[in-house]
Parts: C-alpha cells; structure tokens; sequence
C-alpha cells in the first residue's frame, strides 16, 4: 500500500484534513439504530457501546474502534480519491451520502446486522438513482485490509450514474479486490492457483459478465470465491497485458454494450471463444507465477498511467 500512503501524505499536507468535523462521542447514534437487524429491545452488549460519529464531505462515519476511528477520520476521504485515481479515473463527488458504520469484534458484527463479513448496499429510488449507500464494515483487521474493497464498490456504483452506465459486476469485483492489500492479493492468486491447475470448472468471459450483483448472492460460497478470483484474475490481466486506455475503453464497451463486443473492438480477439483461450494461458501464468514468487510486486499493484 505504499502508493496510498503516499497519497494520503502528499494530499493531507496540501488540502489539510478535507473538511471533516471533528470526532464526536456517541451513545448508539440514529444512523446505528436504523440499521440494526435486531428484535425491538437492544442487546445490551449494543446499548452500553459508544461510538465516534464524524461527516465529511461524501461520509457519515459511526466506529466504535478509538485508533480506527482517529485513522479514518484523517484519510477516508483521501482513500476514496485513491480507489478512482490509481485506475485512472478522475474523482468525483457522490451524489449521495455513504454511511460507514465500523465494528471491530466479529461476534458483536453479527449481532447487530447478521452478517459475518463487511457488505455494502447500494439503495436506489423509484428511478434507479443512488439515495444512499452504507457500508457494514468489520475493521477487525488494518484498515488498508478492511476499507478499499467495500469502498470500491461505492465509488463504482456512483461513477456508473455518473457516466449513465452499468458496469459489469464482474469488472466491480476484480477491480476491488484489486484494490486491497499486497499480501491479500497473492493470497487470492495462490488460492486460486489448484483450481486452474487442476482444470477445474471456473468463469470465462460470457460466465463472468452473465451475473450480476443479485445473481452473485445466490452463488454458493465457494462459486462465489471462484468468481472473485477469475473476476480478479481478469481485470489483472486487462490492465496489465493491454493497458490503461484500453481498460478504460473496455469497461465502457462491456457496460454499454456486451462483453464480446469489448474483446472483439478494444482487444481485437475473433471471439469470446478466442479470447478465453488467453484467458485460460493467462490463468495458469499468473497462478504458477504468484506461487513460485516469480512475480515481482510492481505487477500486482494497479498504478496510474501519467
């Protein structure tokens, strides 16, 4: 995470703390209250909490962890600006508040929303558009662990309304994902490294841009990990292989259009059938490589073209 942090450096020395308020002590605040999937009386492991509750220009933020609290407060809004830049997107405003409502013990997460990992709902109005967004997050671990991959998604869902397109949820996924730690990475590459090896069943290009978000909750777990990991694999092999522009060329082919179109126009394969071929190449370089430690670290970080 060296590139955020020298974001977050570079951008708190220019810009200050990013017109956040100051941290407020709060017993179970409203915006908690609202989304606890609890019975009418509050456990009291929930009623005895207080919470830092803090805005700043796209956040509400309610956390109950003290050193947490502290390093959101200073970088959150700055971390959102890194999630669009190191792809190469230019940031921009929400359109709609994102609630961030932090828990750092697992069991106490599942009381309070019967949930065991972070999730983020986007809800929308009658025509379609973001009215908010929260994100439920276990910040169980450090937050360059915990905070881009929910975010990304955010920030995904609000560049699509931005430039009125759907981008695939396949494309959302690899690229947050993407977005987390070194070490989390390699991780999800090794893991996926006995499937590929092993020619088990994974998501090619027609499999992956198939499904979408609601489709991918009725996966079960562990299809749903296999589509985190070709997704991931994917948006790797994009970026790296073909380039930033291209990328970008891509992602607003597939989502205004289709998939095949984008491999057939931007990337110039026969087919979808061509292009998995390399896909399938790309899989098993990508797998052996990360594995044996071949790869250097620079290829696994997404950074800006300049």
């Amino acid at each position: 995470m060296k590139l955020l942090q020298t974001l977050i450096l570079v951008t708190l020395f220019v810009n200050g703390s990013y017109g956040t308020e100051p941290i407020r002590k709060v017993t179970l605040p409203m915006e908690v209250r609202e989304e606890l999937q609890v019975n009418i009386s509050v456990p009291p492991e929930i009623e005895g909490k207080v919470w830092n509750r803090w805005t700043s220009e796209n956040f509400t933020v309610l956390s109950l962890n003290d050193i947490q609290a502290q390093y959101l407060h200073k970088h959150l809004e700055l971390v959102k600006v890194w999630v669009f830049s190191r792809w190469g997107l230019y940031d921009l405003p929400f359109a709609a508040e994102c609630k961030m409502i932090c828990v750092d013990e697992p069991d106490l997460f599942f009381k309070m929303f019967k949930i065991r990992e972070s999730r983020v709902e986007i809800r929308r109005d009658d025509q379609g558009r973001i009215k908010e967004a929260v994100i439920f997050l276990l910040i169980n671990d450090a937050p360059s662990h915990t905070v881009p991959t929910p975010l990304t998604e955010v920030c995904m869902a609000e560049f699509s309304q931005a430039y009125k397109q759907d981008t695939p949820w396949c494309l959302v996924r690899g690229m947050a994902l993407l977005n987390g730690a070194l070490d989390q990475i390699r991780g999800d590459i090794s893991e996926f490294s006995p499937i590929v090896e092993q020619n088990k069943p994974v998501y090619f290009l027609n499999g992956l841009f198939g499904i979408n978000k609601k489709k991918y909750a009725e996966l079960t777990p562990e299809n749903k990990r296999i589509f985190d990991q070709c997704s991931l694999t994917l948006c790797l092999m994009l970026r790296k292989e073909f380039g930033e522009n291209k990328f970008h060329w891509f992602i607003k082919t597939a989502s205004e259009q289709n998939a095949e179109l984008a491999a057939k126009e931007i990337l110039k394969f026969q087919s979808a059938a061509d292009f998995d071929k390399t896909f399938r190449r790309y899989m098993i370089d990508i797998t052996r490589d990360v594995t044996t430690n071949k790869t250097p670290d620079e290829y696994l970080q997404i950074t800006r073209v300049n």
